[in-house]
């Protein structure tokens, strides 16, 4: 064995990920002639399924932009040689504005501070700062409100060396319900504030041959649900890596009478068998004697714990997969080892091949089964989100075909 390889990693499917991009792309509606662009968010270590791969793929795979969350991020993006265009969607504090735009990239702003720096860095870099201006409509997180947003709009578009491209704001509540009022109102009241800003500076009417503003609400699930109001811009997250925002969301994209698209998770997390050792009835495995064996029981010792993110509510509790079938973690999932009950799994031994989230054949080369990042946030008691987010970053990536 290439006593480099590592003894876990992730597995990153370019097909399913291509084909992501292509169905959010096609799912986004036109408005005034011409599509929208796709903005695919890699924040946070794109969503688990590491930074520089998955930018790079999307890149690939022809998304417009790619959304990040902070000055570190887009130095990494620079320096692996990804010079596609980044949008920061989170906040940059004023000494870090002159670094992101010299990167070339976009940013939101809600402060008049940001503004001002990004004015004097544009000079002094003779360049031109493209801005995304926040506005507040119920999330209460970033933002403006209407009067203020209108306000710093027109200090924006009176300064030479600032261009306001954007107009956006984020919605507090669509993924978690099927009541999607509260959301609406959040749409009209940004609908309300972009014809504000457009009036204030004198801007074209949306859907103008003129119009430049990219007024932008949509994330995945508004996409999913309306996309007939996707605007200028749609910032993807969750769905380019094939999941779903939530079952809400597929339960109300039902209720609609519309098709649910169909999105193919990405990413495969997957370890190997360091140890199988017998336990005979009536001993205890693990830390805190959690569990205790009621049979003579075949223990198979994986080499991940929650420090590579497999997270320590998980014991006792969760399932791998590992030839093909079920196999239930037994004992408290420790720092860089967890232990799973392969009694009924004949012939395991040290070396094979265990999937913790993602899909595995059977040895027949049959259909075989999948632990989704649904399953284990629901074994943890939190959002599918999180599960693939808090990989650890250190973990290897590997693009597959």
């Amino acid at each position: 064995m290439d006593s480099s390889a590592p003894l876990a990693w992730i597995e990153l499917d370019k097909a399913a990920l291509r084909h992501n991009v292509a169905v959010l792309r096609a799912g986004a509606l036109h408005q005034g002639g011409r599509p929208p662009l796709l903005c695919v968010m890699v924040k946070g270590n794109a969503y688990g399924h590491g930074l520089v791969a998955a930018a790079r793929e999307f890149a690939a795979a022809g998304v417009d932009w790619l959304g990040v969350a902070d000055l570190a991020e887009i130095r990494s993006l620079r320096e692996a040689g990804i010079d596609h265009s980044l949008y920061v969607v989170s906040y940059l504090p004023p000494h870090q504005v002159e670094a992101a735009i010299g990167y070339g990239a976009r940013f939101v702003v809600y402060d008049a501070d940001v503004v001002q720096a990004a004015s004097v860095a544009a000079a002094r870099l003779g360049m031109v700062a493209r801005l995304h201006l926040k506005i507040e409509t119920g999330n209460n997180r970033q933002g403006l409100r209407h009067d203020a947003a209108v306000e710093l709009a027109r200090v924006i578009g009176a300064d030479p060396h600032l261009q306001l491209e954007g107009i956006s704001t984020h919605f507090a509540d669509i993924e978690d319900t099927t009541d999607h009022r509260f959301a609406r109102n959040q749409l009209a009241r940004f609908q309300a504030c972009v014809q504000a800003v457009r009036d204030a500076l004198h801007l074209p009417p949306a859907g103008h041959p003129d119009d430049r503003l990219l007024a932008h609400a949509s994330n995945t699930a508004a996409l999913l649900l309306w996309p007939e109001v996707c605007g200028g811009l749609v910032r993807c997250g969750i769905g380019a890596y094939g999941l779903w925002p939530s079952k809400e969301t597929w339960l109300s994209v039902c209720e609609l009478g519309h098709k649910p698209m169909e999105l193919r998770p990405v990413l495969t997390w997957k370890t190997t068998v360091a140890q199988v050792r017998a336990v005979p009835p009536g001993e205890y495995v693990g830390y805190g004697r959690t569990f205790r064996t009621v049979r003579e029981t075949r223990v198979a010792v994986l080499p991940v714990g929650y420090a590579d993110g497999y997270d320590r509510g998980l014991s006792n509790v969760a399932k791998v997969l590992i030839g093909g079938q079920r196999a239930a973690v037994v004992g408290r999932v420790a720092m860089n080892m967890t232990m799973i009950d392969v009694t009924d799994a004949p012939g395991v031994r040290a070396g094979d091949e265990v999937v913790l989230l993602g899909s595995q054949a059977a040895p027949d080369g049959g259909e075989g089964d999948r632990i989704s990042a649904e399953e284990l946030a629901g074994w943890v008691g939190t959002i599918h989100y999180e599960v693939v987010t808090r990989i650890a970053e250190r973990l290897e990536r590997r693009v597959v075909a």
